[in-house]
């Protein structure tokens, strides 16, 4: 039997078809699932969807214009805005088609609306998907994505990841996660 989640995902799918977040979203989720076993005031009805759905927007931004917008070489602020905005759009239209909780789906959209341009979280549920899209970029896959789309070596990625992870996360357990990433990612890099 379905989940909501899987529902919420397979609506989202048409739109993550862009930015290899087909394999950034459920990576980003699997993420968020671990991060939510440390919050338990966090509320996973609306930190999972809210990952899930985080990025529908990208699909509203031409792809030659996408790689300014995030990463070492990120200038297009206009463009992020266009992603999270186009993002909340869609999201609360998934979720309304399906009936999903009133309220939650407010805060779900209020997330998606500023998840990489808003400095601050909202909220504790808020921190988790902002720290769970981050903390993808410390997985194997994560790093794979990195290297091949900035064309950078494993290393350089690790020392850029080393350098933003007290500056990136808001939680205690994100940054946990991250140094224990960070030290597998180091030793791929010694076994290449």
């Amino acid at each position: 039997m379905k989940t909501i989640y899987d529902l919420i995902y397979e609506k989202a799918k048409p739109f993550l078809d862009t930015r290899q977040n087909d394999i950034h979203v459920p990576g980003a989720y699997e993420v968020c699932r671990r991060l939510l076993a440390y919050y338990p005031e966090a509320d996973p009805e609306v930190v999972l969807p809210a990952i899930l759905l985080h990025d529908v927007g990208w699909k509203f931004v031409p792809e030659e214009k996408q790689l300014d917008t995030f990463g070492p070489t990120a200038h297009d602020r206009d463009s992020l805005r266009v992603h999270e905005l186009e993002g909340a759009r869609v999201a609360k239209e998934i979720l309304e088609s399906l009936g999903y909780e009133e309220k939650k789906t407010e805060e779900i959209v209020a997330i998606i609306a500023g998840h990489d341009s808003r400095r601050d979280a909202l909220s504790v549920n808020d921190a988790l998907v902002k720290d769970g899209d981050r903390l993808f970029r410390y997985t194997r896959a994560g790093a794979d994505l990195d290297c091949a789309r900035f064309g950078r070596t494993l290393d350089v990625h690790i020392a850029d990841l080393e350098s933003n992870l007290d500056i990136w996360f808001f939680t205690s357990a994100a940054k946990d996660l991250a140094r224990e990433a960070l030290e597998e990612l180091r030793q791929r890099s010694l076994s290449v």
